[in-house]
């Protein structure tokens, strides 16, 4: 039974067992005192009992292959348990506020704010040479010194504010505006470039000089840097778009018949280090190709010889298909050496045979251009 003043709480224990009156006999022949006792239904009870007794109960319950739990308790030792947890609670909060107030003292991250001249990535660089990165003591930032060491550094910048804000350090930025470049402007007129047939006109200062359907040849004023009435011209800086329509023409020989030479799809490399000329291989190509095409390629040290081997192919296509593959891969070429606004609006296709057998094709691509020279010429 209790004895002491910590030894005087209750235990509120839930009993499920087959005879709980066989449970309630042997604790009382133990002496144990029972103080309530709590049917809740056939194969279970609920019993108040001293803490001290405890233990007993539950080797009793062990033997009889029962089941229990505690569901309340009452009593100044409990009361102090739960005093002991709640202390804890609030040590733990007060060393959890004490870490927050102490790493508060510190900027853990850098916010800047540019336009269009500085970049972020530059100032950041710039901020860690003097000293200025995540993890620094606020107390070891003077923003004043920040500032005018930061403009000093930089050109690009007119002036900033340093700020901190919480655990963030923010830098505004403003930043110098270079005043645009004067273009000199020269006067003259605009001459064609290529040869070509006009098929649309666009002048925007100045007087055009030709018009739709006109042939002109380069050198010839198409837009000339007049403008007012005739009896009263007065001169300007030209400008304008002539879109002609150009000739180009390609041509090549392509088998239809019996076996051509193309790849494979064997491959194989040299890779080696260049030392004052002299190749030192790390690894040298194996295969032993009869007919192969070689592609370089240069790396700042380490460089590569890439060997694709070609062999002896049966013809498969129809003359038809092969024109066609032979049309799109002159056009192809063409496109490579064009403008981007340039356009191929037509396609002019003979073919003849050749004495071996093979196919000539023959292409004039018409390319709508701009054809003007933008460089102002005096005549």
């Amino acid at each position: 039974m209790a004895t002491g003043v910590f030894d005087s709480g209750k235990v509120v224990v839930e009993v499920n067992i087959l005879k709980p009156e066989r449970l309630l006999n042997i604790l009382w022949n133990e002496n144990i005192n029972v103080i309530n006792v709590k049917r809740i239904d056939v194969a279970t009870i609920r019993v108040t009992i001293d803490y001290n007794d405890y233990n007993v109960l539950i080797d009793v319950v062990k033997r009889l292959n029962g089941k229990s739990k505690v569901i309340g308790s009452t009593g100044i030792l409990f009361f102090i348990g739960k005093l002991k947890s709640k202390l804890f609670l609030a040590i733990g909060g007060g060393i959890f506020i004490a870490l927050l107030l102490y790493f508060s003292t510190y900027v853990w991250s850098i916010e800047i704010t540019t336009k269009k001249n500085v970049s972020p990535y530059e100032l950041r660089q710039q901020l860690y040479e003097i000293g200025i990165k995540p993890g620094i003591s606020k107390n070891k930032i003077d923003v004043k010194d920040v500032e005018k060491k930061l403009e000093d550094v930089n050109s690009d910048v007119l002036w900033l504010r340093a700020r901190i804000e919480g655990s963030t350090l923010k830098i505004f930025i403003e930043e110098k505006v270079n005043p645009p470049e004067v273009k000199e402007e020269k006067q003259g007129n605009l001459v064609a470039k290529m040869d070509g047939e006009v098929s649309r006109v666009y002048a925007f200062s100045g007087r055009s000089a030709v018009h739709v359907g006109d042939m002109v040849k380069a050198g010839d004023i198409v837009i000339e840097g007049i403008n007012g009435k005739e009896e009263d011209p007065y001169e300007v800086v030209p400008e304008g778009v002539v879109m002609a329509n150009t000739f180009y023409e390609k041509s090549m020989t392509i088998k239809v018949e019996g076996t051509e030479l193309k790849r494979s799809g064997e491959k194989d490399s040299d890779i080696y280090v260049e030392v004052f000329g002299k190749k030192i291989y790390l690894k040298k190509a194996i295969k032993d190709f009869e007919e192969y095409d070689k592609i370089e390629e240069s790396g700042k040290i380490i460089k590569k010889a890439n060997y694709f081997e070609k062999r002896e192919f049966p013809v498969t296509y129809t003359k038809e298909e092969a024109i066609d593959s032979a049309v799109n891969e002159l056009e192809e070429s063409l496109y490579n050496n064009l403008t981007r606004e340039a356009k191929v609006v037509d396609r002019i296709i003979s073919t003849k045979d050749s004495s071996d057998g093979n196919i000539i094709v023959n292409v004039v691509f018409v390319v709508e251009q701009n054809i003007v020279n933008n460089e102002p010429i005096d005549y």
